[in-house]
């Protein structure tokens, strides 16, 4: 486990970015500062007035004051780095610039991310270099390498999902009830921290408890003979009574912020009165088949997961179902959200942390691939597997280089939004496949970039796209040089 540790510090430390990530996670790192410098909670109107309209970030409650919208956690989370980062500077504003002390904490957390994530694919497989594998692809093949190095909330609530999940089935299968009362808190706790950064997730507790409804855990034969009545008041002492703590912390925190227990904050932004739809069908279709938000586009390991999916539930059936519950429940949740897309951001980031958990069984899949009898068959499916995901990997590559959000600043330039080429050519490839574009054409090297985009601006903005050229640097903290020598 310690050199695939090593081996994750080493390149997400090499590749630390060199911009903080803008938008939701901001919002709470200026109310974790205003905690740290004075106490308070609530944030000044002229800090607020700078970040968007009415609800965009910040809720304004009865009595004039304002918070932001999202979770407590994600508030609190974020004391520990900037409290660090006034002890080393000397300083902490609303203005400072916390890029370099932000990286080192999502170091950290990535860290404990691949722990887990090893840990989990260890239950699964005993070859290393299987497990090797699944990390690597996982962190580096995916989008989930944008968010390891984002400073957002992505970054922890997937670790958060992981490491509820592994204690979760940790306890599961647990012979000593003493551990298993241990690993049942701890995957209480991590729950918990869901959904304190994040009301949504409190729709997992029902597919919890339909898990524990439908599923026998497996008997030891070393176990004490326990009653039925033993193992209902264990769990209710050490996973629904703490998780009952973290929901009342919730509520005691929407109506100290929101002047309401069941106020989410997400009601106040005008764009957001009507949060949910009944039909599911446009976002369960981007999420499949869309260049932008497509989860096997953007995850491609779970398309190879499908694979082994069916001898995951064979061996390991009851751990199926609680992942399946759970990727089934945030997918319909998050599609009946009208921001299903998660804008603005990369992929589909609300999915995220559920898309790990999900891919599992490509663990199964390398066992039955490395079993194949005919070399000729398994040489093709290795080759498929590898280049797909070393093209990801060029694709994560593409969108780490530049500016987190730089496809929007392309987006935003055509005047024209109902019938201009350069906006259908926006819309119609992927996120990292525009960045390289980009950066061969900046590089001046022949690119579509230059044919399906810069050829059909009209002048004035080709005149923006120049200065955008100008202002990019690339997205790397220890060379943020200019886009245009990279080759």
């Amino acid at each position: 486990m310690l050199p695939l540790f090593g081996f994750v510090l080493v390149v997400n430390f090499a590749a630390m970015p060199a911009e903080e990530y803008p938008g939701d996670a901001s919002a709470v790192r200026l109310e974790a500062i205003s905690l740290i410098n004075s106490g308070q909670w609530a944030l000044p109107p002229d800090i607020v007035a700078l970040a968007g309209a009415r609800g965009q970030y910040f809720y304004q409650n009865a009595k004039g004051a304002w918070y932001p919208k999202y979770g407590i956690l994600n508030t609190l989370i974020y004391v520990p780095p900037l409290w660090f980062q006034k002890v080393v500077s000397g300083k902490l504003t609303f203005e400072s610039d916390n890029t370099f002390c932000l990286n080192l904490f999502n170091l950290v957390l990535s860290g404990i991310s691949a722990t887990y994530l090893v840990l989990l694919a260890r239950r699964y497989t005993k070859s290393m270099a299987v497990v090797w594998a699944f990390v690597i692809a996982s962190f580096y093949s995916t989008f989930w390498w944008n968010y390891l190095r984002a400073q957002t909330f992505e970054t922890y609530v997937t670790l958060f999902m992981l490491a509820f999940y592994y204690h979760f089935v940790s306890a599961w299968n647990c012979e000593r009830p003493t551990q298993r009362n241990r690993q049942l808190l701890i995957a209480a706790i991590y729950l918990g921290f869901l959904c304190l950064c994040k009301m949504v997730y409190v729709i997992l507790l029902p597919a919890v408890i339909v898990f524990f409804a439908l599923s026998k855990r497996p008997r030891f034969r070393s176990e004490p003979v326990t009653t039925e009545r033993d193992k209902l008041a264990s769990q209710l002492l050490f996973f629904w009574l703490p998780l009952s703590i973290f929901v009342c912390i919730l509520l005691a925190a929407n109506w100290y912020k929101f002047g309401s227990p069941l106020d989410t904050g997400y009601l106040q932004w005008e764009r957001e009165t009507q949060p949910f739809t009944a039909n599911l069908v446009p976002a369960l279709r981007g999420f499949i088949f869309s260049k932008q938000w497509s989860i096997f586009l953007h995850f491609p390991v779970l398309l190879f997961a499908l694979i082994g999916w069916p001898i995951f539930f064979k061996k390991y059936k009851s751990e199926a179902m609680l992942v399946a519950g759970l990727g089934t429940v945030l997918l319909l949740a998050n599609s009946a959200f009208t921001n299903w897309k998660g804008e603005a951001c990369y992929g589909p980031r609300y999915l995220l942390p559920v898309l790990p958990l999900l891919s599992l069984p490509f663990l199964q899949a390398a066992g039955w691939m490395s079993a194949l009898p005919s070399k000729i068959m398994k040489g093709l499916i290795y080759a498929m597997v590898v280049s797909s995901l070393t093209y990801s990997f060029l694709l994560q590559v593409g969108v780490n280089s530049l500016p987190f959000l730089f496809w929007y600043d392309l987006y935003a330039l055509p005047e024209n939004r109902t019938s201009s080429p350069a906006f259908d050519y926006l819309r119609s490839h992927h996120f990292g496949t525009i960045n390289i574009d980009f950066i061969r054409y900046a590089a001046g090297r022949p690119s579509r970039f230059h044919c399906d985009y810069v050829a059909r601006l009209e002048p004035s903005e080709f005149v923006s796209l120049e200065g955008l050229k100008v202002e990019t640097r690339c997205n790397y903290y220890w060379f943020p040089s200019p886009v245009e020598p990279m080759q």
